[in-house]
């Protein structure tokens, strides 16, 4: 008997994909004490499989089934988050800015200092995921040029302006709406 369960078996199970049954073994290994391994296994052809212990894949199953998650939330696990403005070279080209959505705006301000260690966080705001592509053509709507990968070039002043236009009229992000008695995602 498998001492293991494949991510693929995880997801099957709680009927979802494979790539969101990953994206919450990460965002839950430490909550959850989870250890990821990699096995063979009979269909895998001899490559290693992404997978958990039985019992780190019982305790994730339970988590997710106790904590009452339908399958969208299950899916959307992270569907908020923030939008951020970064100012990527100030000191060379003033004019440039990142903008775009991460779950954790630090650490992603980190990486960007990686290869820009002289960046500016101009701003960020409170954002749904869903949001960001919306957020990002009102914000580069006028008055700038697309560089590349969510990189601008424009008033810096007028991109943080946009942004604060743009979230002081959206709701907070955590809000649900509440479901109608008629709804079929309503439990009994």
């Amino acid at each position: 008997m498998a001492t293991y369960r494949t991510y693929r078996e995880i997801a099957d199970e709680l009927g979802v994909s494979i790539d969101t049954i990953r994206r919450n073994v990460r965002s839950q290994k430490k909550e959850l004490n989870l250890e990821p391994l990699k096995r063979k296994t009979p269909s895998s052809k001899g490559a290693l499989v992404a997978c958990l212990s039985s019992d780190d894949a019982e305790n994730l199953i339970r988590y997710y089934k106790n904590r009452g998650h339908t399958k969208s939330e299950l899916n959307n696990n992270r569907n908020y988050g923030f939008f951020y403005l970064i100012q990527l070279i100030p000191e060379f080209q003033p004019n440039r800015v990142k903008i775009g959505f991460a779950d954790d705006v630090d650490k992603r301000f980190k990486e960007h200092q990686t290869a820009s260690p002289t960046a500016k966080l101009v701003g960020h705001w409170p954002c749904k995921r869903a949001w960001d592509q919306a957020a990002m053509d009102s914000i580069a709507r006028t008055d700038c040029k697309y560089v590349l990968n969510e990189v601008y070039e424009g008033d810096i002043k007028e991109f943080k302006r946009r942004a604060d236009e743009f979230f002081a009229i959206m709701p907070d992000p955590t809000t649900k709406i509440e479901l109608s008695d008629y709804s079929p995602l309503k439990k009994e």
